[in-house]
Formats: structure tokens, C-alpha cells, sequence
């Protein structure tokens, strides 16, 4: 009988403990993106940024110029290096900006936003900017300024190069 109570006492404890937690999931580090090797300052090297840009400070969505505008858009996933065709017979970065690059990005321009005592930017020759290529080396920034409805790569049909600035990095 007194094995029945001790049995009962502990089954009554047992009931009244909490549950023993889980076992933690293990932590997932989410891979975020690489940081953009474009983030900084840039002085103005060609005639074409000179006159049209001005300097230029890049940070991840944002190209900010010296002539008072700027171009806001994120970065494109795309596969894109020096050498990449642009469209089809279309040149590629290295060709286009007449330096070979080792880094290369692509960004959607989702909105130019142009201060009230600045002139409009002209990036396109009259057309709408759509996308901007940034390929760099050590001594050079290229910004490449595309029209069209494509992502410059070698499978796009409607995309127009319209503007090539060069920039060499601030002191």
C-alpha cells in the first residue's frame, strides 16, 4: 500500500511539472547580400561627368551627383562582368567605357529626383534612363546609363546605351 501512495504522490507530481521544452531549432544565419564595392566617394574624371554629373557619392540605392540630382534603385541580380555583352552586338563594359573592369553591378533607376535649383540631367539624350551599369577598378568607376525596357545583358533586344560618365575615386 505504501508503494501505491509513493507511486500515486509521484505521478501527481509528474502531472503538475511543466513539459520540458522543445529543443531549440538551430539558428539559420540568412545570407545576406554582399555589400556593393561602389559605396563611396568619386570625383569627376570625364568631359561627359564633368559637365553633366558633376562628382558623384554612391551608397547602396542611392547615386548622388554633384550637379544636384540623384538616381534611386536597388541593385538586379544579373551575371554581369566586363567583358558580358550588353545586347545582342551591343558592345560590352569594357568596350563601351574603354577601361577593363574587375567589379560590376547593375541597378534598376527607379526614380531620379532632381534639387529645385538644378538643371534636369540629361543622362539619356532625351530618352528615359532605365538602368545604370557601375563596373570599376582600382584607379576608375564607369557609370553606364541605359534606356529601354531590357536589363542590358546579352539576352536583351531593347536596351540602348545613351550615356557613359568615369569617375576616379575621392582623395
Amino acid at each position: 500500500m505504501r508503494a501505491l501512495v509513493s507511486l500515486l504522490a509521484l505521478a501527481l507530481v509528474a502531472c503538475g511539472q511543466p513539459p520540458e521544452p522543445a529543443p531549440e531549432a538551430p539558428e539559420v544565419a540568412l545570407e545576406e547580400a554582399a555589400p556593393s564595392p561602389f559605396i563611396g566617394a568619386y570625383t569627376a574624371m570625364s568631359t561627359t561627368a564633368m559637365s553633366i554629373t558633376g562628382d558623384l557619392d554612391a551608397s547602396a540605392d542611392v547615386l548622388s551627383f554633384g550637379k544636384g540630382f540623384r538616381i534611386e534603385g536597388g541593385r538586379v541580380d544579373a551575371n554581369l562582368a566586363g567583358d558580358t555583352d550588353l545586347s545582342a552586338g551591343g558592345g560590352t563594359i569594357n568596350s563601351g567605357s574603354g577601361i577593363q573592369v574587375s567589379d560590376v553591378e547593375l541597378r534598376r533607376i527607379e526614380n531620379v529626383r532632381i534639387a529645385a535649383n538644378a538643371p534636369s540631367p540629361n543622362l539619356c539624350g532625351g530618352a528615359s534612363a532605365s538602368y545604370v551599369i557601375l563596373g570599376r577598378n582600382a584607379d576608375t568607376l564607369t557609370l553606364q546609363i541605359f534606356s529601354g525596357a531590357d536589363a542590358p545583358g546579352p539576352n536583351a533586344h531593347d536596351t540602348q546605351l545613351c550615356g557613359i560618365y568615369n569617375y576616379m575615386p575621392a582623395a
